[in-house]
């Protein structure tokens, strides 16, 4: 274990977390044997990678490069819910390559990896309690930088490509198929200029490609959130919760995205059956639970409540299209495990002569036994007496959305507003709106979707 301490401490001290194997036998005094040894070992495998120089470089020699990752929970700074995340709770301020070290004498978050619970009981999971406080707060801070740890660009999948084209400090390439996921034919996994241009950038691009690669991919596994099993995280209740007690700061809040949603698909007739979600039972747990309930209800249903009719999408293009939509809306990559177009006879009915331009709204579900309270209230004459604070964003309702415990699931409504101007309710600051009269609105979507990290 002191050779592998010895090893995490060197790279970390290098410009990119990466370095020739000779500097660092002659560094470490250890044999090169020894540390290709080393880096095999299987409870060590994801923390290096040994990058090869390309065949026709034989003047050039290995490079070992740092892969384990220690990656942040982006939701800590806005009170994280899951009592099973599987990211460290940390102060962002304190561990970002943009901030020295946060400078809030009364920040509410922890600044020490060692101080919660939350923080130990993921490192006991992944087997890194032997390492060293300061080598774990250096491998965090190097996590968080694109320049010392392996990014793939989220915004090079985005209509229009990244705006920083070739001077982004991530790389290029298709994230679906490093996760082996990518389901469009068209994509041409290559290595394109834009690569190359990263790869002179972090001094790699005379080691060989598929070795990079793989650097990328077991970064990404860290990154999954399912990498720490939750068996190995008990229950923790909120007394020993790592999460703040208060936000006092705003500015890590990500900015609502104003792109306009995709399309609507064609509204299909009511006389349609409900069809099986695309994902299956076991993934979907208790939301799958509440959806199936109301198919197998025996009738009589009172008649609003027949008028309720979920719909999955069939087409593999578009169910792709959604899902890649909300990973560039949320700000990172989600996996849709059910999308459901929401129709109602008598709202489309009600609302068929005073629909204009589209205008959507989006609804957190907090709580799954939520969704067919929700689903009845809209076709009902009866107020609200607690309004629906509704989000004029996506990622704002994302943001707002509270992780399902047992399947760390999120599940968003998007709403359709049937009138314009403040018709529909009462404007809030921040893009939101509170909706009390449901002769405004109508739900039309529903996705439920997990973190694909």
């Amino acid at each position: 274990m002191e050779d592998v301490i010895s090893l995490l401490r060197h790279l970390l001290t290098t410009k990119h977390s990466i370095d020739r194997i000779d500097s660092i036998v002659n560094q470490l005094n250890i044999s090169k044997e020894r540390i290709l040894q080393l880096i095999n070992e299987q409870p060590y495998r994801d923390f290096f990678q040994l990058l090869r120089p390309l065949l026709h470089q034989t003047q050039m020699t290995d490079k070992i490069a740092l892969t384990l990752d220690l990656f942040c929970c982006t939701h800590y700074a806005q009170q994280c819910k899951n009592q099973f995340c599987s990211f460290l709770h940390l102060c962002p301020y304190n561990i970002r390559p943009m901030y020295a070290k946060c400078t809030n004498k009364n920040c509410p978050y922890d600044h020490d990896i060692l101080k919660s619970i939350h923080n130990k009981r993921i490192l006991d999971a992944r087997g890194l309690s032997f390492i060293p406080t300061s080598v774990l707060h250096d491998l965090v801070r190097a996590s968080a930088d694109p320049m010392r740890s392996f990014w793939i660009c989220t915004d090079h999948a985005k209509k229009g490509g990244c705006s920083k084209k070739i001077y982004c400090d991530k790389l290029h390439y298709c994230y679906y198929s490093l996760m082996d996921a990518c389901t469009k034919s068209h994509c041409q996994h290559v290595i394109n200029d834009a690569c190359l241009v990263y790869f002179r950038q972090k001094e790699i691009n005379e080691q060989d490609q598929d070795d990079i690669l793989e650097a990328f991919k077991k970064v990404l596994r860290q990154r999954k959130t399912d990498l720490v099993n939750a068996n190995n995280l008990p229950y923790q209740s909120s007394s020993t919760s790592s999460s703040p007690k208060t936000s006092h700061s705003n500015h890590n809040q990500r900015k609502p995205n104003n792109n306009p949603p995709p399309p609507p698909p064609p509204r299909a007739s009511s006389s349609s059956r409900r069809s099986t979600p695309i994902a299956s039972a076991s993934a979907l747990s208790s939301y799958d639970d509440i959806l199936s309930s109301k198919a197998d209800s025996s009738p009589p249903l009172p008649e609003h409540e027949q008028d309720i009719i979920l719909l999955d999408f069939h087409n593999k293009d578009e169910y792709a299209q959604t899902e890649r939509y909300l990973s560039n809306e949320i700000g990172c990559p989600i996996k849709l495990l059910l999308s459901k177009t929401i129709f109602s006879e008598n709202k489309e009915k009600q609302s068929s002569n005073i629909r204009n331009k589209p205008v959507y709204y989006y609804y957190p579900i907090r709580n799954p036994t939520d969704t067919f309270q929700l689903l009845r209230w809209q076709n009902e004459d009866k107020r609200l007496i607690k309004p629906l604070t509704v989000y004029a964003s996506i990622n704002d309702a994302h943001n707002m959305a509270v992780q399902n415990f047992e399947s760390n699931q999120f599940c968003i409504f998007r709403i359709h507003l049937l009138h314009s101007g403040v018709i529909n309710g009462t404007l809030l600051t921040d893009n939101r709106l509170q909706l009390n009269d449901p002769l405004t609105m109508c739900f039309d979507r529903m996705w439920i979707y997990v973190y694909n990290l």
